[in-house]
């Protein structure tokens, strides 16, 4: 190949890059769904706030969860870890916070928070305002 007057030899790739090297192909997250790891479940711990601790004085608790979790998966979940029955659950998607901080825009995250009402005479033991 001649590339503005000068000799320049071609290089022939034949053997296919590692994931992670440079000139690795990136795979596209959009063909495929991302499926939530079984083995994490999908709890990612109690949100402690000054709401959250009132409902809990109702049988009630808030999570955070995953943002593709949906409403039965988090009733089977919060049911097999913490061994109560569930009487109803509300899922909130709280969208991100523009933040600025001196003269820095920016983002603040935003999550999904999951309100777990428990039947009369349950409660979580290791739940504690």
């Amino acid at each position: 190949m001649k590339l503005f007057g000068k000799d320049k030899e071609e290089k022939n790739i034949d053997t296919p890059k590692e994931f992670g090297e440079v000139g690795a192909e990136k795979q596209t997250e959009a063909a495929t769904p991302r499926v939530l790891p079984k083995e994490y479940g999908i709890l990612k711990g109690f949100y402690i706030s000054e709401k959250a601790s009132s409902l809990s004085l109702s049988n009630q608790y808030v999570f955070k969860v995953f943002d593709a979790a949906n409403k039965n998966e988090i009733k089977k979940q919060v049911e097999k870890s913490f061994n109560v029955k569930i009487k109803g659950v509300k899922v909130i998607n709280l969208p991100k916070k523009s933040r600025t901080i001196g003269r820095h825009a920016g983002f603040k995250k935003g999550f999904k928070k999951a309100i777990v009402a428990l039947e009369k005479g349950q409660s979580i033991e290791g739940f504690q305002p």
